[in-house]
């Protein structure tokens, strides 16, 4: 009998131990998976800030920076995601969260800058002189040239690609492949529409329609 009544009040007592239990391991996992995402989140978005000297970029595993030089000025400062983009009087200052490196490129003597664009995983830069493009993954700046009369018309960035519509060219440049990649415009030829889907710019002009993907080198003539 008095086996019986240990077993009935054990087993009277077991729920409310195990719903106790249970609730302290739900309770674990929401703290684990809270502290988890808020971890992520701050790993994963950069800050750029100007002190003194120095061009800080703060991401939620430390910061890192780079000396500006005697005499050097910024411009501006930007960051989105995993990408920041300081503008020097006498650099382009790009910064990869993933790396926690800074990326320069020096500008030329007499060279300006028009505007930027800074996305997620790059960024892209316009002079009167050049394009440039800089890739979060590489810390790694590239630049292409533009024509001694050529001029950059307009600047679109969208996901991973970006693109430039100039007086000469279609000119993209995307976060997951180097260099620019660019289609001459024949003759007369004019962009009448841009189309941004899924991971591609869809470039309609008065002759032909023309795709530039992510992830596909160079242009493609739609049929």
């Amino acid at each position: 009998m008095i086996v019986h009544l240990t077993r009935l009040r054990f087993l009277s007592e077991c729920p409310p131990l195990l719903s106790r239990a249970g609730m302290v391991c739900f309770g674990m996992v929401v703290m684990l998976w809270v502290g988890g995402t808020l971890a992520f989140a701050q790993g994963r978005f950069t800050e750029v800030s100007v002190v003194k000297d120095k061009v800080i970029a703060v991401t939620g595993v430390g910061q890192s920076e780079i000396d500006l030089a005697v005499g050097e000025t910024v411009v501006s400062t930007n960051a989105y995601g995993l990408t920041a983009l300081a503008i020097t009087s006498t650099r382009l200052l790009g910064f990869s969260s993933q790396l926690r490196h800074w990326g320069e490129q020096t500008l030329e003597m007499d060279e300006h800058v028009n505007t930027s664009q800074v996305l997620r995983e790059f960024c892209v830069v316009v002079t009167d002189q050049h394009l440039y493009g800089f890739q979060e993954t590489l810390a790694h700046w590239t630049r292409e040239a533009l024509g001694v009369s050529e001029r950059v018309q307009e600047l679109r960035a969208h996901g991973h690609l970006a693109l430039a519509v100039t007086t000469e060219r279609l000119v993209g440049f995307s976060a997951f492949m180097s260099g620019f990649h660019a289609m001459a415009l024949q003759g007369d030829e004019r962009v009448q529409g841009i189309e941004h889907t899924g991971d591609a710019f869809l470039v309609k002009t008065s002759r032909r329609t023309l795709m530039f993907r992510s992830r596909i080198s160079g242009w493609t003539e739609m049929s």
